[in-house]
């Protein structure tokens, strides 16, 4: 069954060139490329035209506007002339056999609505390849259920999902919030040999603000849906903890968070056994992950006491 691929972009000039043309280099060739761009400042659009002149795939271009990812993704799925429509990231790229791969996915059993596939990072500078070694070691210990399924990677069956959208007020964890809300009617697979590569965070500014994030919302995923993972409070119970233990007994206590992601950096060294010129950076990527995580995690901790609210709010988002 062919497959439209969607590709969401903002100012995604760096990267896109390699992205469409892993598409182009696909064994099983994509029935057609949607792009949905979202008022890109920079080189991206000069890029996609000249990728289709010289590609001969059907290439379309939509516009956005809107800086909410959950509505660029609807924005394809309603455009799509196919039923199974692929996601791919503008920073990520594709195995030659990731179409083939999803098509084999939802061809092996009845019912499957969205097919999540294998994703492995890349890195454009040694924090990025640091905070890669802590973040694989994470997916491969700790993640399960819908957080195997990324956006960057995904594919949806439209009939089998029976009209079903992602929700615009998420501007982040909308993946996983559109597995969760599909279970009712559709079955989720994994289909690890799917493979993309996906970059990471390269400095340390940008990966605070993607933790901050991302602890926010799954605080509010876990509002909407009732699953919880007492993993995701860790960081911001060390960080009160620290707080009020080194006003109350020892200002020494407030060393509990670089502590921890001591432990972290050193666990990881032990477990993937890295090379000694990404040790400080790991640790620093913990420092960061642990602090924009903790501190995303109780503001929005504090939000929904507040709001008294299981719905997230709108939110303006900050461009990835």
């Amino acid at each position: 069954m062919p497959i439209s691929v969607v590709v969401l972009t903002f100012n995604s000039a760096r990267t896109i060139d390699r992205c469409l043309d892993s598409l182009a280099a696909q064994r099983v060739a994509p029935a057609e490329i949607v792009v949905v761009d979202d008022d890109s400042a920079d080189g991206t659009l000069a890029a996609v035209a000249a990728f289709s002149a010289r590609s001969g795939l059907p290439v379309r271009l939509l516009r956005n506007g809107s800086h909410n990812i959950s509505r660029g993704r609807n924005l394809g799925l309603s455009a799509a002339q196919n039923r199974l429509v692929a996601f791919l990231d503008s920073d990520a790229w594709a195995a030659p056999d990731w179409i083939g791969e999803l098509e084999k996915a939802f061809a092996a059993g009845e019912g499957v609505g969205v097919v999540g596939g294998g994703v492995d990072t890349a890195h454009a500078s040694r924090f990025a390849e640091a905070v890669a070694v802590n973040d694989a070691t994470v997916r491969q210990l700790a993640t399960s259920g819908e957080l195997l399924v990324g956006g960057c990677n995904m594919a949806v069956d439209l009939a089998a999902v029976g009209g079903e959208r992602f929700d615009e007020r998420w501007v982040h964890a909308e993946d996983i919030e559109f597995v969760d809300r599909i279970e009712s009617r559709a079955r989720w697979v994994v289909a690890p040999a799917a493979r993309v590569w996906h970059e990471s965070r390269a400095a340390p500014r940008g990966y605070l603000r993607q933790m901050y994030r991302y602890g926010m919302w799954r605080v509010r995923y876990a509002a909407r849906t009732g699953k919880v993972r007492a993993v995701d409070y860790v960081p911001t119970a060390v960080m009160l903890a620290a707080v009020v233990l080194g006003v109350v007994v020892s200002p020494w206590l407030l060393l509990l968070v670089p502590g921890m992601s001591l432990a972290e950096t050193g666990f990881v060294i032990a477990y993937r056994r890295p090379p000694v010129r990404l040790w400080p950076l790991m640790l620093i990527g913990w420092l960061v992950k642990n602090t924009g995580w903790g501190l995303g995690v109780l503001v929005a901790l504090t939000q929904q006491a507040t709001a008294r609210s299981q719905v997230p709010p709108r939110l303006t988002p900050t461009a990835s």
